[in-house]
């Protein structure tokens, strides 16, 4: 299973859609048996989300991700979790351990619903309106 991390200065970028940098981490049953950092240029939504598939992504962990992204990406097999802030390692190790959803691990002004995905009729880290 690949698992991607966008990142900046060690840390989830804020935003999936003009994240820079990637870190891609291997995991097979839980373990981590290899890593590689990938640079993204800025790209569109469905380039991206191509990208994605390319590289044989699995999972995404991201903080913000703009709708038409994440649908792209969810429609295509990558699974997406968003609204996650933290340092790269401390979100990859929650990962692991099943601890992801702890809420000192959501992007501030999130509701706790919102990491659940997009739904109908929400606005704003997926908060209903």
């Amino acid at each position: 299973m690949k698992v991607a991390i966008p990142v900046w200065q060690d840390n989830v970028s804020s935003v999936l859609d003009f994240a820079n940098k990637l870190l891609l981490v291997e995991l097979e049953n839980g373990v981590e048996i290899g890593r590689n950092e990938i640079v993204l240029p800025e790209q569109s939504g469905p380039e991206r989300a191509a990208k994605l598939r390319q590289l044989g992504v699995n999972v995404i962990i991201c903080g913000a991700v703009s709708r038409p992204l994440a649908y792209t990406l969810s429609s295509s097999g990558i699974e997406v979790l968003p609204f996650v802030t933290g340092s790269t390692e401390q979100i990859l190790t929650a990962y692991k351990t099943g601890n992801l959803s702890l809420p000192e691990y959501a992007l501030p002004g999130c509701w706790e619903g919102a990491r659940r995905g997009f739904g109908r009729r929400r606005g704003r880290c997926g908060r209903r309106q």
